[in-house]
């Protein structure tokens, strides 16, 4: 009778400490790492600042960009300057005058009698596989379409069996004297804009290049 009162008292006991586990046993914690919001602010504000450092260089080595474009003649040189001037940009002139006419092997396709017709022909010859073209637009050879013009005359020829090769049948070459080179323009302060509307631009002073130059 003894046991079985014990065992009773035994069993009570382990039910109440089944039943009050939560109690007598405090579940582990888990400790979450404070984040400090100063902290926070103070390394999204470096990253911004060092953003906005970048874009400004970016910007100002944009803006300070100059460019070369050149060798001009005395035919063609204060049609370009007209050009430099209506883009808003300052542009010094640099001498390289020669003695000697220039020589350049011109491939060409005839001016055509109007805007029109030169757009539709060039728009013809661009479907035969031709993308390096442009219409003329100066006094002398307008709504001509040019293919090249070239220091070398085998570069030429070679242009010009290309254009045959793809049926440009009335595509010709000639020796252009371009007369003596007077000097080129260095623009100045030349955002990205500018850049592209001065290459858009070159196709019409035939001989000319447009190239990045270190400003000084």
């Amino acid at each position: 009778m003894r046991l079985l009162v014990w065992f009773l008292v035994l069993f009570n006991v382990g039910l109440l400490v089944y039943f009050n586990m939560d109690t007598l046993v405090p579940k582990a914690q888990v400790v979450h790492k404070e984040v400090n919001p100063e902290k926070l602010k103070l390394l999204m504000d470096d990253d911004f600042s060092t953003l906005d450092k970048r874009a400004l260089e970016t910007k100002q080595a944009s803006v300070d960009s100059c460019y070369k474009w050149g060798v001009f003649t005395e035919s063609n040189l204060a049609e370009a300057q007209a050009v430099i001037e209506r883009l808003g940009l300052e542009a010094d002139l640099v001498q390289e005058n020669s003695t000697e006419q220039d020589k350049r092997f011109w491939v060409y396709y005839p001016p055509l009698a109007n805007a029109e017709l030169a757009k539709k022909k060039a728009d013809e010859i661009r479907r035969l596989g031709v993308d390096e073209l442009y219409i003329v637009q100066g006094k002398q050879w307008r709504h001509a379409i040019s293919f090249g013009l070239f220091a070398e005359e085998p570069l030429a020829n070679a242009l010009l069996k290309n254009l045959k090769s793809k049926g440009v049948r009335h595509a010709v070459k000639s020796l252009r004297q371009q007369g003596k080179s007077t000097g080129s323009l260095i623009a100045k302060n030349v955002d990205s804009e500018h850049a592209v509307e001065l290459y858009k631009v070159r196709p019409e002073f035939v001989g000319t290049e447009v190239v990045p130059v270190a400003c000084h």
